[in-house]
């Protein structure tokens, strides 16, 4: 089978069907990957492979432009991202299935009680985004911008990493760098930390909105050798953020340590969210938690 030239792959994008080119793959597939994108709405319960796997790009001219409903660029990007994942109800983002959910949280409660069945005493408490947060705005992705999600279940997630690390921020702000507390709490390069951070999940059926960076000056910003001046066009940046959404957050023993240890580390981490917040943008007010239950099941 001949390999398609850039023409045909260009023209495969702009078919009837409307699908990503696929012209390298057999004909079999190509008819699957067809019939899935014709259906993606309905089908299509994970946001991490909507957003990976079927943003509209389209190939023009030999060049990959984001293209939807008759928009260009980062319009496209807006009118998109409102359209698929702003589209929500009361309840929630309407696309994620309720098995997923679910599941995940049976395994995330089946986690923290493998803990606890051993002696080792597990801490809970639930938060929720004062506005709004986005973890992960940095990160390499098709679209510019990106959200941390689970790999596996598409669901927006705080890594435990992150957790962690803020957690260790507020101590170190509150001068606990040299406490005995801060070494066994986050470890040394000889020993593990004793207690282990997870990830936060949602509690209920994410909500997103869609918002916007508007720079300003984008050739400045580039580094290129223009000054900032009041002729240049700003260039609006859309992105995803969570809000209205209450997550669970856990921290356990790693070994039999005082209940008191684990108790600062939940202080320090409560600390970080309510005072320095998480995520990107935290100087724009994102990323700001309220405490709103210290247990749950």
């Amino acid at each position: 089978m001949a390999k398609p030239n850039r023409r045909d792959r260009g023209q495969s994008r702009t078919s009837r069907s409307g699908a990503p080119p696929c012209g390298h793959l057999p004909r079999v597939v190509q008819e699957a990957w067809a019939t899935a994108w014709k259906h993606r709405r309905r089908r299509i319960k994970n946001l991490s492979l909507l957003l990976d796997r079927y943003a509209p790009w389209v190939m023009r001219n030999g060049s990959w432009n984001l293209d939807y409903k008759q928009q260009q660029g980062q319009g496209a990007k807006g009118r998109w991202l409102r359209d698929w994942v702003g589209h929500t109800s009361r309840s929630g983002w309407i696309m994620v299935d309720n098995e997923q959910m679910e599941a995940l949280r049976g395994r995330f409660q089946a986690i923290l009680s493998w803990y606890e069945q051993r002696g080792m005493r597990v801490l809970r408490f639930r938060a929720e985004p004062v506005w709004r947060f986005v973890v992960g705005l940095g990160a390499a992705h098709v679209l510019e911008t990106s959200l941390t999600l689970h790999r596996l279940w598409g669901l927006p997630i705080i890594p435990a990493s992150g957790l962690k690390g803020a957690a260790r921020a507020y101590a170190a702000a509150m001068g606990q760098t040299e406490s005995e507390a801060f070494r066994q709490i986050f470890g040394t390069p000889e020993q593990a930390g004793a207690v282990v951070f997870f990830d936060a999940l949602p509690g209920k059926h994410p909500k997103f909105a869609v918002d916007i960076m508007n720079p300003h000056y984008p050739h400045y910003y580039r580094g290129e050798k223009y000054p900032p001046a009041d002729w240049d066009s700003p260039r609006p940046v859309f992105f995803l953020t969570v809000c209205e959404t209450p997550y669970l957050f856990a921290l356990a023993a790693r070994r039999q340590v005082s209940s008191e240890l684990l108790d600062t580390a939940a202080h320090w981490l409560k600390g970080a969210l309510t005072e320095l917040g998480i995520g990107a943008k935290t100087s724009a007010d994102y990323g700001y938690w309220a405490i709103i239950a210290n247990d749950y099941q």
